[in-house]
């Protein structure tokens, strides 16, 4: 009985200490969790110690000094500075990125991000600074990456990318014919490096290259589709196909998805072939089933960097005096607006914005019949 009482207590009192320690995790994971973020990008590692202690740290390395204000307060505008920026201002984790999208660089090896500026500063300016990391950062960006240009960084998509899409039609082994076309979208935004090189929504088209009925003895119905390409976001084609790291994805989501060989052997080397199978019955796929491609070549793709968007109306680097006379309003004509001849760049000045804003607006394009250029035999019933 003594026992039993004994182990009563010790069960209590482990799941008292394991209910407060979950209730205190849960109290401080917010704001650990940032801290734990920006402690990766300036050390390369999270920091121990009080989270005062570290907030202290961080603040000293990155400005000189310490913030006034609460706790809260004061880990609230370290985040913003270093991890989300504003409207007006990348943040620190965007700088540093661009810098090393820019020159071609790496991390440093020891995660530090000391040793790297300093390996930075000596290929730049030739001296190391002994100022704030913050102020350090800046001058690398404004001195070497142009903000105007942070949609163009360019970036390999190695082979074997996945891409997340969904199908935008529903199928049927017994209601389908080869060369039916078979339109997806993609998910998820692609990103390489921190640079999106597909975008979420991008569409594209494949088709149906072989269709097989169900048939006697129990065979299954079988429908074979050549994903074809999709558009990155400059444009650039990228082959699409079912490979090994794919289809381990959908095995984790429990998709009967799998690559078919016979079906590669017969369509030729730019044949991008996945195989849809349902053990004896036909094949049905329903509009919007998701499932993993990954691309089948190694290419190049510039895209934007994700952290920040740059104002349009912002000239980058510009001085006080150079802002106020670029955004000069010139004379108003007696009904209130520039005339044409006082102002004969505006049409020129507008006319690309409002192209861009309509290309933003509009459809990607897609290629309704990419399958001309593909070799080989096509698959039968």
């Amino acid at each position: 009985m003594k026992k039993l009482v004994s182990m009563g207590v010790v069960v209590f009192w482990v799941l008292w200490l394991c209910c407060s320690a979950f209730s205190q995790e849960q109290v401080v994971s917010p704001l650990v969790k940032d801290l734990e973020a920006m402690e990766k990008i300036l050390y390369g590692v999270p920091q121990s110690g009080s989270v005062l202690a570290r907030i202290e740290k961080v603040e000293k390395d990155l400005i000189g000094d310490t913030l006034s204000g609460t706790l809260m307060e004061r880990s609230q505008t370290l985040k913003t500075f270093i991890l989300t920026g504003t409207a007006e201002e990348p943040s620190l984790d965007f700088k540093i990125r661009a810098i090393r999208l820019t020159l071609r660089s790496e991390p440093a090896s020891t995660g530090i991000l000391v040793s790297e500026l300093e390996e930075l500063e000596k290929l730049i300016f030739g001296v190391v600074s002994d100022e704030p990391i913050g102020v350090r950062v800046d001058r690398l960006y404004r001195t070497c990456v142009n903000p105007a240009q942070v949609k163009a960084f360019t970036v390999k998509v190695p082979r074997e990318t996945l891409v997340k899409i969904a199908l935008r039609t529903s199928l049927n082994s017994e209601k389908n014919e080869v060369g039916d076309p078979v339109p997806y979208e993609v998910l998820e935004d692609v990103q390489v490096d921190g640079v999106v090189v597909v975008a979420k929504g991008t569409r594209g088209e494949g088709r149906l290259t072989k269709v097989r009925r169900k048939g006697a003895f129990g065979r299954s119905g079988r429908l074979q589709i050549d994903f074809g390409s999709i558009q990155a976001v400059d444009g650039t084609s990228l082959p699409l196909t079912l490979g090994e790291k794919a289809i381990q994805e959908n095995k984790a989501l429990a998709y009967a998805v799998g690559a078919s060989v016979a079906g590669l052997v017969v369509l030729g080397p730019l044949g991008a072939v996945a195989g849809i199978f349902v053990q004896g019955d036909p094949v049905k796929v329903e509009e919007g089933t998701e499932f993993f491609v990954e691309t089948g070549e190694e290419k190049e793709v510039s895209g934007p960097l994700l952290g920040w968007t740059p104002q349009e109306e912002v000239v980058p680097q510009a001085s006080p005096e150079e802002s106020w006379a670029i955004e000069e309003v010139p004379p108003a004509t007696e009904s209130g607006t520039p005339s044409e001849a006082e102002n004969p760049k505006v049409e020129e000045e507008i006319s690309p914005s409002e192209k861009s804003l309509e290309e933003e607006e509009s459809p990607v394009e897609i290629e309704i019949k990419p399958f001309e250029e593909w070799d080989g035999k096509e698959g039968g019933k």
